[in-house]
């Protein structure tokens, strides 16, 4: 009788053990864009004369990280890179507004920049 017992305590604690070692592959931490940090967008122009360039560099922590950038006016050249090649065309005279959004399977991030254009 005590030995059944002892071993249906074993049984009961190695199938405890066993299954409080499952990790939920779908959990997300509560603050999962605490998980991804913007410290900076480096420009190496903001005030540019139709057909300049100005190259942007984002600096950002966390890990397996993807970048897309956008911009209201104007091109992109390596969007999806942590720097990138800005050029503006006749329309985009004025401010412009560029966006890089840093993500991982956590969650993302973004961070603005604007670039003022004169003919």
């Amino acid at each position: 009788m005590k030995l059944n017992l002892l071993v249906i305590l074993i049984l009961f604690s190695g199938i405890s053990f066993i299954s409080s070692c499952n990790k939920d592959k779908n959990f997300i931490p509560e603050n999962s864009t605490d998980q991804i940090k913007i410290d900076s967008i480096s420009v190496s122009k903001r005030n540019l004369v139709v057909w300049e360039e100005s190259t942007l560099k984002i600096y950002a922590r966390g890990t397996f990280l993807n970048f897309k950038w956008e911009a209201d006016h104007g091109s992109i050249l390596h969007k999806d890179s942590t720097s990138v090649l800005y050029w503006a065309c006749p329309s985009c005279l004025g401010t412009n507004t560029i966006k890089c959004i840093v993500s991982n399977d956590l969650g993302s991030v973004s961070d603005t920049v604007k670039i003022h254009i004169t003919e």
